[in-house]
């Protein structure tokens, strides 16, 4: 009688505890970082050796709690912590590529557009070389192409200055993921293994792991009771509890750095740093592309000037003055009058007509759709890389979900079977009950 009320007991005590483990599912079922839980159940079997060969067991008819256990899949969770630094690393590219393309448009006032109304501008004054009104314009023509140069320089030295903001917001962040990780490190150790603590640490852990994996490439390695360390390229991030922050170092004039230690690490390759650094990388190359570009047009514009007189009769003095950047580029102040429109044979249009020599394959004008050009198939293949790391992201989730995300109505057919399972064992108890009662009865 005893057993059966012991059995009754012990499914009371189960269905309870599993009841709990539902709820706690229900409950988070809205939670990205939590893992659904299991309650791990057996019977009780008591075991007896007579002999070193043979083991005589006897179930006793109860069960018993072994713990709780998370339903994860740790090659899943690796490969979703992959496939989202992917995803990440592509879309942060997009953005700030995206950024770059604004700049470089300079909100629809772009240096092409500039350049060709100078060669127009030119044309119609190698028709009418000494009208006051094309001279000025003219002359107006290549001091806003000379501001279009500084403006664009500007956009584009602006929006690597933000890249440089938003890279240490990222490793701020990152070191405060790292710090969480360590305390999580430590909490795991002493915590009992399928506890619901446990349980929680655990969540925690992946929550962290997910937002280090998202901002840089890093290796991880699992210990005792599911620590977790950080590694880079053989440098420690994290040592169990020892954490070694990660610095952000701007470049002059270059892509950022990132340091562990006080050492210079290798260019992150992936995740929002990544991300950032590639797209720091492409728009530092586009600067520097813009600053050569602003150079040759100095050379252009000077080198004609000065191969044609003015109406005093003498060389044209230079036009534009630079230190070897678009941002320096400068106009001299001259006037309309000072012009070299003439050519040295005396032909009052001979130098101005000549201008539209300038207008070639690699000239200025053809110099800038080159780079606007090579800015766009950057964007799109950014675009691209960026909506396959999508997909296959949202894949390799939908593959991990299925087995670590709550599922409501797994859920409440759970509590179906727990309510008629408690309910049974509370019968049980009963019947030993009214059976002890009965035999209590007959004496």
């Amino acid at each position: 009688m005893s057993d059966l009320l012991n059995i009754g007991r012990s499914a009371i005590l189960t269905s309870s505890r599993a009841l709990d483990v539902v709820g706690s599912n229900v409950a988070n079922a809205d939670n990205p970082d939590y893992v659904r839980r299991t309650l791990n159940i057996s019977d009780t079997t008591i075991s007896a050796a007579n002999n070193p060969i043979y083991i005589n067991s006897t179930g006793t008819g109860s069960v018993t709690v072994n713990g709780i256990t998370r339903s994860s899949d740790q090659f899943l969770e690796a490969a979703t912590r992959q496939t989202g630094a992917n995803r990440v690393s592509g879309e942060v590219l997009v953005q700030w590529l995206n950024q770059g393309e604004i700049a470089l448009s300079n909100n629809d006032a772009d240096l092409g557009t500039q350049l060709t109304k100078l060669f127009g501008t030119a044309e119609e004054l190698s028709a009418i070389p000494f009208e006051p009104a094309l001279r000025n314009q003219f002359v107006t023509d290549i001091e806003a192409t000379v501001e279009r140069f500084n403006q664009t320089a500007l956009n584009l030295s602006s929006t690597v200055n933000l890249i440089n903001g938003a890279a240490s917001q990222e490793a701020a962040e990152l070191n405060t993921a790292l710090n969480e990780l360590a305390q999580i490190n430590q909490k795991l150790l002493p915590a009992g293994i399928g506890t619901s603590q446990q349980a929680v640490l655990l969540d925690q852990r992946d929550a962290a792991l997910t937002v280090i994996t998202e901002k840089l490439d890093v290796q991880i390695s699992f210990g005792n009771k599911g620590t977790a360390d950080i590694s880079r390229n053989g440098t420690s991030l994290v040592a169990f509890n020892v954490v070694s922050p990660v610095t952000f170092v701007a470049g002059a004039g270059a892509s950022f750095d990132i340091e562990i230690g006080g050492i210079v690490q290798a260019a992150p390759s992936n995740g929002t740093l990544g991300g950032l650094q590639r797209a720091q990388s492409s728009l530092v190359s586009l600067n520097n592309d813009l600053d050569s570009l602003a150079v040759q047009f100095a050379a252009e514009i000077n080198g004609w000037q000065a191969n044609g007189l003015t109406d005093a009769g003498v060389p044209g003095a230079a036009v534009i003055a630079h230190a070897g950047t678009a941002a320096s580029l400068s106009t001299t102040g001259l006037s309309a009058n000072s012009l070299a429109l003439a050519s040295p044979g005396g032909a009052a249009n001979g130098n101005i007509l000549a201008f539209v020599d300038l207008r070639t394959a690699t000239g200025t004008e053809q110099g800038y759709e080159t780079i606007a050009l090579g800015q766009a198939q950057k964007l799109l293949a950014a675009r691209s890389e960026s909506a396959a790391s999508t997909a296959f992201d949202q894949a390799t989730r939908e593959a991990r979900d299925n087995i670590a995300t709550v599922d409501l109505d797994r859920e409440a057919a759970d509590l179906i079977r727990l309510q008629q399972s408690y309910e049974a064992a509370a019968r049980i108890i009963q019947v030993a009950k009214e059976t002890m009662q009965t035999i209590l009865g007959i004496f």
